[in-house]
């Protein structure tokens, strides 16, 4: 069982985050309403890698690892990224850029993982 329960402060984040995201759309700051969700994505991603730190530095015997926290952050970030991308037109564009980014992060904290052992 794990030793902090981070559900609870995980989906109050999300909650910051759509309200954040909501808010941008009201400023005008986004195109459409579908880049809500996008950024939620985008923002929601960036909260799993920092979650990932945590979990880094106390792990929990029988929670997921800290790698694999990172990893599905990065998958998150990528998603509302290339959905904001497509939403604005500019996704055939970055496309490549945005998969050889996400390939090389991964790579990156593979090395690093492999590197601490």
């Amino acid at each position: 069982m794990p030793k902090r329960p981070i559900g609870v402060l995980s989906l109050g984040i999300l909650i910051l985050v759509l309200a954040v995201s909501v808010a941008a759309f009201a400023a005008k700051m986004l195109v459409n309403v579908f880049e809500i969700f996008s950024l939620t994505l985008i923002l929601f991603g960036l909260w799993t890698m920092i979650l990932a730190g945590i979990r880094a530095a106390n792990p929990e015997q029988y929670g997921g690892g800290a790698f694999n926290t990172f990893s599905g952050g990065i998958l998150i970030t990528t998603l509302g990224v290339v959905w904001s991308l497509y939403i604005r037109g500019l996704l055939v564009a970055y496309l490549l850029p945005a998969f050889l980014l996400v390939i090389g992060i991964l790579v990156a904290v593979t090395g690093i993982r492999a590197w601490r052992k």
